[in-house]
């Protein structure tokens, strides 16, 4: 059993628990619009790789080879609720909080993923870790660009100068 490896996955399985848990709970706060269904669309996704961490835990537990093949690394299809021009205006500072937020967990979920990967002496962890961290990257990418427009949607809110 490799106990550097079970470490890693438990630290990554318990980011994807706190990662769903913030995103449903946000989007509670939020109701109905187009960031809370970005938010639970995030939070599926987060579970669903929880899901995957945790067949690799049990196989790595029980003292088999970790394979990745056979595990569930299908992305989420995307429900279009990316589209920047859907989302109107900022109706909270806690929309913009969120994802401020999240900006910040996901980045941190990438960054231990690609250390894990690093670190890892297991072959399929390392191909694991790194898909994760190209996910994370794209949850990442995908917020920071909602973050500016809600940043700029923000600012013409306040009557603040855009110059």
């Amino acid at each position: 059993m490799a106990i550097k490896e079970l470490e890693l996955l438990k630290v990554a399985i318990l980011n994807e628990v706190e990662g769903e848990t913030f995103y449903r709970l946000a989007a509670e706060h939020l109701g109905q619009g187009d960031i809370q269904a970005l938010l639970l669309h995030l939070a599926d996704e987060e579970a669903k790789h929880q899901e995957t961490l945790r067949k690799l835990y049990a196989e790595l537990a029980a003292g088999k080879e970790a394979a990745v093949e056979g595990l569930n690394l299908d992305r989420t299809p995307s429900t279009g609720i990316f589209d920047l021009m859907k989302l109107g205006r900022v109706n909270s500072n806690l929309e913009i909080s969120v994802v401020s937020t999240g900006i910040l967990m996901e980045k941190a979920s990438m960054d231990y993923y690609n250390q894990a990967a690093e670190q890892s002496e297991s072959k399929a962890i390392k191909d694991l870790c790194q898909y994760l961290a190209r996910w994370e990257r794209e949850h990442l990418e995908k917020l920071e660009k909602i973050y500016d427009y809600l940043q700029a949607e923000w600012f013409e809110a306040q009557g603040f100068s855009t110059s």
